[in-house]
């Protein structure tokens, strides 16, 4: 088969609940099970190729963070230190071009009712759960690095609440929170570009969280933070939940969905210009 660096890669669940990958390599595409546990005990939620024919795949299993690597032939679990025991999920990954991989998502410390913000890194050949700022009832579902020393995340605080997002960057010692343009809001994934560029989805309510003025974007380039809101469909707000720059260019594609008629969720591809 094709490289997985090269060509397609999806993952999610069977119709059983039971894990599935998808690899395309530019002519099929062929199913895979990366980590075949019982049907509902486990989920791969995002993948990441990383290089020579292998990927890695990020989720949970049975309560637990997952993290499985591999390649068409053979998948294995990766330990990760400090994750024995935690009750969590990893929801997204990111691989950088010198190696890097960053996994994002969150955890539950002793007894607390909502978690906090988790990142598992392998930077420099190791693999460890990333000190993080003190980020109670928050979680992160998006992660891009452009390289081991320059990474984002992000997620959202109070998020069945009074959302506010989380914007947290690497600089290739410590992981800092980062202020951003919009003090309100679900934030839901993240992606840049070689030249600086980054741009996170969200949506934007206006207390008391029944309006929204579109979809949310925020931009960061030359060292500043904008806020743009994206086009409504049929008078409601796509929420965004994946990002990609269109390599060469300062463009990106999101997808995500929208409630339409009769709350019938409709898939959306969006595009800046």
């Amino acid at each position: 088969m094709g490289s997985l660096a090269r060509y397609g890669l999806s993952v999610g669940s069977r119709r059983l609940g039971e894990s599935y990958a998808g690899h395309f390599d530019g002519t099929t595409w062929t199913a895979h099970a990366p980590w075949p546990a019982p049907a509902g005990t486990a989920e791969l939620l995002d993948v990441a190729a990383t290089g020579g024919g292998r990927a890695v795949f990020v989720g949970h299993d049975g309560g637990r963070p997952l993290v499985v690597e591999g390649d068409t032939g053979q998948f294995g679990r990766v330990a990760v230190p400090g994750t024995d025991g935690l009750n969590g999920v990893l929801r997204a990954v990111s691989r950088t071009a010198d190696g890097g991989v960053f996994a994002a998502g969150e955890r539950y410390v002793a007894d607390a009712p909502y978690p906090e913000p988790m990142i598992a890194q392998r930077v420099g050949g190791s693999w460890r759960v990333a000190p993080l700022p003190s980020i109670p009832s928050a979680r992160l579902t998006g992660v891009w690095a452009r390289s081991s020393t320059d990474a984002w995340a992000v997620g959202t605080q109070d998020y069945d609440s009074a959302p506010r997002p989380v914007i947290l960057h690497w600089d290739g010692r410590t992981w800092q929170r980062v202020a951003g343009p919009a003090s309100a809001g679900w934030v839901y994934a993240v992606a840049g570009d070689a030249n600086g560029n980054v741009w996170i989805s969200g949506t934007n309510p206006i207390p008391p969280y029944v309006e929204y003025p579109g979809t949310l974007l925020l931009r960061y380039t030359g060292g500043r933070w904008s806020v743009a809101y994206g086009p409504k469909v049929e008078g409601n707000d796509p929420s965004l939940d994946a990002l990609a720059n269109i390599p060469g260019t300062a463009s990106f594609w999101g997808s995500g969905t929208v409630s339409t008629a009769g709350l019938r969720l409709t898939a959306v591809i969006e595009r800046t210009r």
